[in-house]
């Protein structure tokens, strides 16, 4: 089920007057219960899925649950340092990477394994390269793995009984895009009994107002020009390759943070508190705050489990560089299973790698305010550039191939524009400016909302009441899939 699709207003209404009529005990059975007629939804009503395509997303949930779940409880029994704990451990991780290896990366290694023997004159030839993708299978093994080596490190227990683990796993508001959450954030909030405040009611509401505004009324108004300048066999401008990048980094902001948002503002109604995903990360002076506030739950996850382990290796300021490059290559790989998300991945470790050597330590460290003219635009310079680096590597994203991002690279920097560019420059005026009015009152005052929780009324109620007009006017719920549900 999408959020921006007709049921799940309908599903989250019922959800939401249940929730709030039981007992604490009655919720998270509910939750429970609902959490998986979430997930399932997708793989019962996806277009396309025959047989046991249908039940093979939730029955690869349920695999991971356990496995995890008992696995925790097997490290958590065992003495420190003993095989024991060890073989549970492993056993934990091995499985929920190998299902994650199996049904994404698969299709990559077939083709790329065919195309090496061809080198040598042998000839291998698979049927079935890739399977079906199961919506947020990448979120819910990160989420698993954080889980096992926190349990194993000894910083925190696994609960006793399944069914709490069961409902921290498969939450429905973040299950299938994140945030990535951690059991010290989110499992606390789930085993204890739960209010609902008018303040958390009316902030909740109005995260999601602006969820929908982000994902309906921009990225998907977006979408039809960002496909038309990445279509193949299109014929565009060197302008209007350069415009459909910017379109494409508004629509990932507002489809992603969109969808951040909405889940965010509908845990909140539920009593619950995710975590900030996003924090205007374009309005970033460089590219280490970039990754500071753009999907900051994985940003955090790589950080945590992944470079401060390479760093115990790998020790001393010499090996930073290459614990940074490979940190960003693994996100790269987690992103998409393609050469063009290795690339990817290779590009922003080397521009992270950059920045640090030459900022220093005082890398990302910037008042938030500045104080001079001078420092004003040093920050603003900052950036653009910035902006303009995302873009550059976005291509990546967006392309298929390495031949068409290089293809795209040069046709953009071909120039010549023609009057029908007039279309996509209003576009990019607009809705990059509607982005601005949206998160720059949060980047000024360093808050989650545009209007301020001390504002007077009239002033929250025209600010919203203008939002829902222009959702109104501007968006349709088509059901457009997310763009992140393919990572």
């Amino acid at each position: 089920m999408l959020f921006n699709s007709p049921e799940f207003p309908i599903f989250f209404l019922v959800v939401f007057a249940l929730y709030w009529a039981l007992p604490f005990r009655g919720q998270n059975w509910l939750l429970l219960g609902a959490s998986y007629i979430f997930y399932s939804w997708w793989g019962f009503f996806a277009p396309g899925l025959e047989g046991l395509q249908k039940v093979l997303p939730l029955t690869l949930l349920l695999i991971s649950t356990l496995t995890t779940h008992y696995c925790a409880k097997g490290v958590n029994a065992a003495p420190e340092n003993s095989s024991r704990r060890r073989f549970f451990f492993w056993l934990g991780i091995g499985i929920n990477v190998s299902l994650l290896g199996y049904f994404k990366y698969r299709g990559f290694f077939v083709e790329n394994l065919e195309a090496l023997l061809a080198e040598f004159g042998w000839t291998l030839t698979m049927a079935q390269r890739s399977f079906l993708l199961p919506a947020g299978i990448s979120f819910y093994t990160f989420q698993a793995l954080a889980f096992l080596i926190d349990v194993h490190g000894g910083s925190h227990k696994p609960p006793e009984r399944l069914r709490d683990f069961a409902l921290f796993h498969a939450y429905f508001p973040q299950l299938v895009a994140g945030p990535i959450e951690r059991m010290p954030n989110l499992l606390p909030q789930l085993l204890a009994p739960r209010t609902l405040t008018p303040e958390r009611l009316w902030s909740g509401l109005q995260l999601i107002i602006i969820g929908y505004i982000k994902k309906v009324a921009i990225a998907d108004a977006i979408a039809p020009l960002t496909e038309a300048a990445f279509n193949p066999a299109g014929q565009q401008t060197g302008l209007g390759l350069l415009l459909g990048i910017y379109l494409f980094a508004l629509q990932m902001y507002g489809d992603f943070s969109g969808y951040t948002d909405i889940a965010r503002g509908t845990s909140r109604l539920l009593g619950v508190e995710l975590m900030l995903n996003f924090r205007q990360p374009y309005f970033s002076r460089n590219i280490t705050e970039f990754w500071d506030r753009w999907h900051i739950s994985l940003s955090s996850w790589l950080r945590d489990y992944i470079f401060v382990p390479l760093c115990r290796v790998f020790r001393g300021k010499k090996w930073m560089p290459l614990n940074l490059f490979l940190t960003l290559l693994i996100s790269g790989i987690w992103h998409g299973a393609s050469w063009n998300f290795v690339v990817w991945g290779m590009a922003l470790g080397l521009m992270l790698i950059i920045h640090k050597l030459w900022a220093g330590p005082k890398a990302g460290k910037h008042p938030h305010r500045p104080t001079t003219l001078r420092a004003w635009l040093v920050q603003i310079a900052g950036m653009v550039l910035t902006f303009h680096a995302v873009c550059l590597t976005l291509i990546l994203v967006k392309t298929t191939s390495l031949e068409a991002s290089w293809d795209y690279v040069v046709g953009m920097l071909s120039g010549g524009a023609v009057a029908t560019d007039m279309v996509p420059l209003a576009y990019v005026i607009f809705y990059g400016g509607l982005v601005i009015l949206l998160d720059f009152p949060c980047w000024w005052n360093n808050r989650d909302l545009p209007v301020g929780e001390n504002a007077p009324s009239w002033r929250r109620g025209l600010v919203y009441g203008s939002l829902l007009l222009l959702l109104a006017f501007l968006g349709e719920m088509e059901g457009r899939s997310f763009v992140y549900f393919q990572f």
